[in-house]
């Protein structure tokens, strides 16, 4: 089983950058939640919580939780789509290199 985990098999340049591409989510994923963690903290908002008589209010400032996850959630996406058309270049040139190698090898 070490052995066919070793060797390289001749496979399609789409499966590889199949691969490639759901592998390269992972790291999208992790800089999304950090981007986002950091511009929940980078714009605090005031919380309002209940004073200790009755009626009065005071203002406390925490993380701006909502904005994080709208800013983390955009940037995974938008990451995604930039992500897409690199793999979806990187298959263009691959399929050009193939097509040029087999058409070669035939002569």
């Amino acid at each position: 089983m070490f052995e066919k985990f070793l060797s390289f098999k001749k496979e399609s340049a789409f499966n590889l950058l199949q691969r490639l591409f759901y592998i390269g989510i992972f790291p999208l994923f992790f800089s999304a939640s950090w981007l986002g963690k950091y511009f929940a903290i980078l714009s605090p908002m005031q919380i309002q919580v209940p004073a200790e008589q009755p009626g009065f209010y005071t203002f406390t400032t925490g993380p701006n939780v909502m904005k994080g996850i709208f800013v983390g959630g955009c940037v995974f996406i938008v990451s995604i789509v930039i992500w897409k058309i690199i793999c979806q270049i990187l298959l263009i040139i691959l399929e050009g290199f193939e097509s040029y190698t087999n058409r070669n090898n035939l002569d």
